[in-house]
Order: structure tokens, then sequence, then C-alpha cells
């Protein structure tokens, strides 16, 4: 059990059972799912090692954040860790909770042999590129996002 706060906490790998929950959070972050959804999104990852969904539960066994992690493939560069996803609950932010997800999936990372771990953070997110700041990571680039809905 880390300790954040006055908070217990306990991060494991999610189950399907987490995915109301999940879903829930991801809407904090206007990321808007439904629980169908992430559970079968998270039946459809990838079940050879390649992805981490860590939950991070408070001492009430609640789901109060997520981080999903995956090892990124790409012929420009040697592999290494992206973060898909962290969200922790509005009501615990700054209490430490990120920070231990932050540190199981950079666990996860060094299990798996990757040198670096990188994510991406919405460039409205001031509070989230601090914490990063002060968890060790860099600013490397900034870029712009495209989508084509096919």
């Amino acid at each position: 059990m880390a300790q954040a706060g006055s908070k217990h906490l306990k991060v494991r790998k999610a189950a399907l059972a987490d995915a109301a929950r999940i879903a829930a959070l991801a809407g904090q972050l206007s990321y808007p799912s439904t629980a169908e959804e992430v559970e079968r999104r998270l039946r459809d990852l990838p079940q050879d090692g390649s992805h981490a969904v860590f939950v991070a539960e408070d001492g009430a066994g609640r789901v109060v954040g997520w981080a999903h992690a995956y090892v990124h493939h790409f012929v420009g560069s040697d592999l290494r860790a992206e973060v898909a996803g962290l969200v922790v609950d509005e009501t615990c932010r700054d209490t430490g909770v990120g920070k231990v997800l932050m540190a199981r999936v950079e666990e996860w990372a060094r299990e798996k042999g990757l040198a670096a771990v990188t994510l991406r953070s919405n460039v409205i997110r001031d509070a989230a590129h601090k914490f990063y700041e002060k968890l060790g990571y860099t600013r490397i680039k900034t870029q712009h996002a495209f989508r084509k809905v096919l």
C-alpha cells in the first residue's frame, strides 16, 4: 500500500468491473465514455503484455484514478512506453494519486526493458504540465493533432 496524503492507495491492474468508474473519471477530463464502451475497450486491448491499465484505489476501495500505458513501436525510434491516459478524480488531485500511478507505469516500463516513458498532454492543461515536470518529465516538442473521421 502506498500512502498519498491521508489516503492509503492500492495500485492494481484494472478489471472489467472497474469499467464504470474508469468511464466516470474519463468524463471528468472531457473524454465522455460509457461503462459499456470502456469494458469493450478493455477487452479489445492486446493480451500480449504490450498494454497495461492500472487503477488506484483509496482506503475504502474506491477507484480514484487510472493510467493506461503501452509499448510504443515506431520505426523512427527505439521502443518506449507511452502513457495513453492518466486521470485522477478531481476530488483527489494534489494528494499523490497521480504520482503513485505514474511510478507504477515507470516500474512497468522498466520491467519491459524500456528506457523511456513519453506522454502527451493537451496544451490547456497547465496544472498537468507542472505535475509531469515535477516528476522529471521534460517537454520535448509542441505539435498539432489532426483527425479525420472515417
